[in-house]
């Protein structure tokens, strides 16, 4: 059985690269992984990883929708599978991973039309990173043979970068190449 669905690789700048491909659930929804550049640290180029729907006619990315096709981990395998591609094509760069859903405007967005009575804290928000954290810890033993990875805590809108450490709570995933 396939255990992810087949990619058809975008146009690729000095700013970036995207992925494409079709989300085959209930409905056919062409998906997009977008690795766009934001920033350096310790001395690599950062890259953003996003995803989301994709609408070919207004050329956009939407990295909060929610399509609920039915075929959530053969699409998560598929983001997955980008990720030593975009090493292959930027191999002395980093990548990091944060929710959508844990921005300040998709948590006020959702209180205008939840319907699950959140009272101190958005229970739908931090889902999305959540899904790479568990990935990570997981697989952090396999993983760590091949990537570095760091974590990221947002706080008064700047992110404190530390070593990864299994289990704990991060806003962000920073993720690097090891050299062999």
């Amino acid at each position: 059985m396939v255990k992810h669905y087949t990619v058809l690789e975008g146009h690729q700048t000095s700013l970036g690269m995207s992925y494409y491909f079709a989300s085959k659930g209930n409905d056919n929804i062409i998906k997009a992984v977008d690795y766009s550049y934001l920033m350096k640290f310790k001395g690599l180029k950062v890259y953003n990883l996003a995803f989301g729907d994709y609408n070919a006619f207004k050329d956009e990315l939407d990295d909060e929708a929610n399509s609920q096709n039915g075929d959530v981990y053969k699409v998560f395998n598929t983001v997955l599978s980008t990720i030593p591609a975009f090493f292959d094509s930027f191999p002395n760069s980093m990548m990091i991973v944060k929710g959508s859903d844990s921005s300040p405007s998709f948590i006020q967005r959702c209180k205008l039309t939840c319907n699950r009575n959140c009272i101190d804290r958005c229970k739908k928000s931090h889902r999305r990173i959540n899904v790479y954290l568990g990935y990570v810890n997981k697989n952090f033993n396999e993983l760590i043979k091949r990537f570095t990875f760091y974590g990221g805590i947002e706080n008064s809108e700047q992110i404190k970068i530390e070593n990864y450490v299994p289990g704990k709570k991060y806003d962000a995933v920073l993720v690097y190449k090891k050299k062999v």
